[in-house]
């Protein structure tokens, strides 16, 4: 029984060891089994991929050179990438630090390390967390190529999957190489060409030993183990920290610390290479010497001293040739400029681009020098209202002063009895807050530095969303209690019962913008290209407003030689050509337009110098006459001014959207098909100074316009080239009709309003021609101009166009010579290239015709001067202005047969065709005027006064005769007796 018992129990252990057995190896199975099914699972999902292939799915910084190939920028992405090609490239250290440190047995497993997975599993077991991963090198590039970085068993699975794909596919070294181009090394730098260069400013091929450990290092944590960490700079103690460098982000000071993490890392791994066999003892000692520290020298993604202006136009441009030229879509396009590894070559010129930066730099010492004396803001000039803040021409507020708008806290200041309460909503009547259909805008303000620059500080738009506020009946902006209530720290009301509007309801911008700003472009008129552009002054950071391409201005007068002298050239007139400058009228009788040299303005007392009267078209450029150029353009038309300034690239009518001028079809309430746009430069939106130098260009390249580029071909990474940039070309006027208007704009420089930017005394050596331009209450101030080498369109102003400057197109005048005298140093001395067909004639100024002895003898002096015309355009007839005439001195009017001889003298005078009257023109007098042939006729001298005078004449002349001959007697008689007296007192 006894024994019996015992069979049973042993048999029931039995039993229950056999469940148990059984149960768990169906846990075994069904775990198994639903880890075999995820895997499936899992590897079902997994994209299909052909290894073969990885290289071109790797992503590329495509960069931008200058003409000679040199490096100007990478372009700025996430990720900056230098691909090697292959492992030949890279030092046989570098490659066994990285196995070292990563994947001990890279060279022998399938693409797994099962070893290194049970370990760290083990490790990890021990530990009770996460401590090392068992990833491999095939791991971590199919992660890199292939997956996202999330953290899940899928991805590990998928990893694991593509790996084994992977090894199947490619060697080792293609493994390698391809692991080597997509690691992530910190600072944004994948890849160790790219590493090498953000670290230690050299390629790969040039790394030490103790520098390739350092890298290597790196991907464990490329936070953690970045060589260098940026500290803003006033929390850096330097005698805690080794410095490295000091940088400027964005206008933050930072500086570059060394990593102390790093050099323990890379301690480590130069030991891992020692016990691994790649390195010797010896080597091991000596790059454990190596002093780490002082090789660490960052390197620069562009060229340091070059702003972003150009090279952001450069991308502009790629942009729109992949999409328009090439047929991209717009997201193509972007992916394959930042990360299709393009090489871009850009037109400019990097000496060229320095010395304009350089210039800009020293902006206002260039042009002002000395501004100790200054009171004001330096070149502004501004009305303010006696609470500091400044106003346009309509006396309304553009600018606060900044304690007027903002509290020390930079909150919003609504003053009392200009907000109220109703019904829990919040009313306010302020002219600080400016109402859009979809907005509400708070006024600027105004700071000045300590430079006496006026520095202007954009608000924005206060963030309430359009159903938390309505405008009422009284335009107040009522802002709904719903948001309020939401909202506990919208407002304030403080102790002055002053409303305070919380800062975080709106934007600032605290670090303002200098002003006025400026912009240059410098152009190869031969060939189109931009050599160097600057959008902006003491403006930092990337993609800012580059005002040089995109800043819409009214031109002012520079805008007469494009739009109304070269096609009136083209279209019969001569320099030669005479218009009358006096008064004229508008359509609505009243007096227009001002000259910009009368020094009295309209309605004024003095009326005798604000017209210059007959004027030959070269003087009226040299002199920027108004009149004249109102007169011209009436005269040659505006369907002709447009179709010249099309023809100049100045205006797109294919596509009107591309470019700024406005017309009649566009809007007919607001155009610029007018002769105050056209012969003013009034515009409704305005020109780029890119705009105003490409039309010049056509002028200054022989009469073919040629389209700007930026670049000049686009090369993929392969090597190809996929776009060769030709600009596009057309006649605008012929070579002769070209030089007459650059042998014009000449005289602008040599004698004209544009003198201060000659380059040499009298404008000779390298001459200058060119234009100025300013416009109404000098908003803007313009120079353009060229010489036989180059062109530059040089413009200066202040953003909101509502602040002046205290001066005008001088300004212009004087920042565009000294820019070009910088760029033509050492340049030889060239004059502008004539073509055949010119003839030289004599002509008189007054009539434009061929001279006479009459226009010698105008008694302002000579007005005969010789002047080029353009073969078979020469006059062919005489003076006709100049006439001669008897005038009675006495009266000052033509002489009649009886005023007496001696009263009556020749002299010249000027005829005009049409008689000029100032009665009819409001009493305005112009300058030649009292040169002009009297109408009126001698009214003292007549038949009946001429026997009286006969008389008198006589009379006189026979007691002259008496008188004279008594005298004389009367002389000899005291000459004797002078002379006895003399000889007694001798004996």
């Amino acid at each position: 029984m006894t024994e019996n018992k015992k069979r049973s129990k042993k048999k029931k252990k039995l039993s229950i060891l056999k469940f148990i057995l059984i149960v768990l190896l169906l846990v075994i199975f069904i775990t198994v089994g639903s880890v075999g099914g995820l895997v499936f699972a899992v590897i079902k999902n997994t994209p299909k991929i052909d290894p073969t292939k990885i290289d071109s799915l790797l992503s590329e910084n495509s960069i931008i050179l200058d003409k000679n190939g040199n490096l100007i920028e990478k372009i700025e992405t996430q990720e900056y990438r230098t691909i090697i090609k292959d492992l030949d490239e890279i030092p046989d250290y570098l490659e066994n630090a990285f196995i070292a440190i990563e994947d001990a047995r890279f060279r022998k497993h399938i693409g797994l390390d099962f070893i290194r997975i049970i370990g760290a599993l083990i490790k990890d077991i021990k530990e009770r967390q996460i401590v090392e991963g068992g990833s491999t090198i095939t791991q971590q590039l199919a992660k890199n190529v292939y997956l996202s970085r999330e953290k899940k068993l899928t991805r590990k699975i998928k990893e694991a999957y593509i790996a084994i794909q992977i090894e199947r596919h490619l060697t080792k070294d293609q493994i390698l190489t391809l692991y080597l181009n997509t690691v992530d090394l910190g600072k944004g730098a994948f890849g160790i060409q790219e590493a090498a260069q953000t670290y230690f400013s050299k390629n790969v091929n040039e790394l030490t030993l103790a520098e390739s450990a350092l890298l290597a290092g790196i991907p464990k944590s490329p936070t953690i183990y970045s060589p260098y960490i940026l500290l803003k700079s006033e929390n850096v103690d330097k005698d805690k920290y080794y410095v490295i460098g000091e940088y400027d982000i964005y206008g933050t000071k930072y500086t570059a610390v060394f990593n102390n993490k790093a050099l323990e890392r890379q301690r480590l791994v130069l030991k891992m290479m020692k016990e691994q066999n790649y390195i010797t003892e010896e080597e091991y000692q000596k790059a454990l010497k190596e002093d780490i520290k002082k090789a660490i020298k960052p390197g620069q993604k562009k060229i340091k001293g070059i702003s972003s202006y150009f090279t952001d136009y450069v991308k502009e441009q790629v942009l729109d040739t992949l999409v328009n030229k090439l047929g991209y879509t717009k997201e193509q396009a972007k992916r394959e400029l930042y990360t299709g590894g393009l090489k871009i070559y850009s037109t400019m010129d990097i000496d060229m681009q320095h010395k304009v930066e350089k210039i800009y730099d020293n902006f206002i010492n260039v042009i002002v020098g000395d501004t100790s004396k200054v009171k004001g803001p330096v070149l502004i000039s501004w009305s303010r209202d006696k609470y500091g803040n400044v106003l346009d021409s309509y006396k309304k507020v553009i600018l606060y002063k900044k304690e007027n708008l903002l509290d020390k806290n930079y909150n919003l200041i609504i003053e009392k009895g200009t907000f109220d309460f109703s019904n829990g909503n919040l009313i306010i009547r302020n002219k600080k807050l400016n109402v859009y259909p979809k907005t509400v805008d708070i006024t600027d303000y105004y700071t000045i530095d300590s430079n006496k620059n006026l520095v202007t500080h954009t608000v924005g738009s206060l963030d309430i969303s359009k159903e938390n506020y309505y405008i009422d009946k009284k335009k107040r902006v009522v802002i709904k209690s719903n948001f309020l209530n939401q909202n506990k720290d919208f407002y304030k009301v403080d102790e002055n019962k002053n409303l305070l509007i919380n800062s975080k309801y709106f934007y600032i911008n605290k670090t303002g913008i200098v002003q006025p700003q400026s912009a240059v472009v410098i152009m190869d008129y031969t060939t189109g290209e931009i050599k160097a552009l600057v959008g902006g002054r003491n403006v930092k950071g990337n993609k800012v407003l580059n005002r040089a391409v995109h800043s819409q201005r009214q031109p002012g007068s520079a805008i007469k030689p494009i739009a109304v002298y070269l096609p009136a050239l083209d279209n019969g007139y001569t320099a030669a050509t005479v218009i009358d400058d006096i008064p004229h009228y508008d359509s609505k009788g009243n007096l227009w337009p001002e000259n910009w040299y009368g020094k009295t303005k309209y309605g004024k007392k003095r009326k005798d110098d604000d017209f210059l009267g007959l004027t030959t078209l070269r003087e009226a450029v040299e002199q920027s006459v108004n009149v004249i150029a109102v007169k011209v353009l009436q005269d040659i038309g505006i369907d002709t001014s447009i179709e010249y300034l099309t023809r100049e690239g100045i205006i797109n009518e294919a596509d009107p959207s591309k470019d700024n001028f406005v017309s009649r079809s566009e809007n007919k309430r607001v155009n610029d098909e007018n002769l105050a746009s056209l012969a003013l430069g009034g515009l409704s939106k305005g020109f780029t100074p890119l705009d105003m130098t490409k039309a010049y260009a056509s002028i200054a390249n022989q009469g073919i316009y040629i389209e700007p580029i930026s670049f000049t071909k686009i090369v993929d990474r392969d090597g190809n080239v996929i776009y060769e940039n030709k600009a596009l070309k057309n006649r605008v006027v012929t070579p002769q009709v070209a030089y007459l208007m650059t042998d014009i704009l000449k005289g602008v420089v040599t004698r004209g309003t544009g003198w201060r930017a000659q380059l040499y005394q009298y404008n000779t050596t390298i001459p200058v021609a060119g234009k100025t331009g300013t416009t109404q209450n000098k908003a803007d101030a313009w120079f353009i101009g060229y010489t036989p080498y180059y062109i530059g369109g040089v413009w200066i102003g202040n953003d909101n166009p509502g602040v002046k400057l205290s001066q005008g197109s001088k300004i212009a005048s004087i920042l565009w010579k000294n820019i070009m005298k910088e760029i033509h140093n050492g340049f030889e001395p060239k004059d502008f290239v004539k073509p055949q067909g010119f003839v030289v004639r004599n002509i008189c100024t007054e009539s434009g015709k061929l001279a006479t002895d009459l226009c010698e003898r105008d008694p302002r002096g000579s007005t005969v001067k010789a002047e080029i015309f353009i073969k078979g355009t020469e006059p062919t007839e005489f003076c006709d202005v100049h006439v001669e005439a008897l005038i009675d001195t006495s009266t000052n009017k033509l002489a009649n047969k009886f005023c007496p001889p001696e009263l009556v003298e020749k002299r010249v005078f000027i005829k005009r065709k049409v008689p000029y009257i100032p009665e009819e023109n409001d009493g305005y007098i112009p300058m030649d005027y009292q040169y002009t042939l009297p109408t009126e006729v001698c009214d003292v001298h007549n038949e009946e006064n001429s026997f009286k005078d006969w008389l008198n004449k006589w009379f006189f002349n026979n007691t002259e005769q008496n008188t004279n001959q008594n005298n004389e007697s009367n002389q000899q008689n005291i000459n004797t007796q002078e002379n006895n007296t003399e000889n007694n007192m001798n004996d």
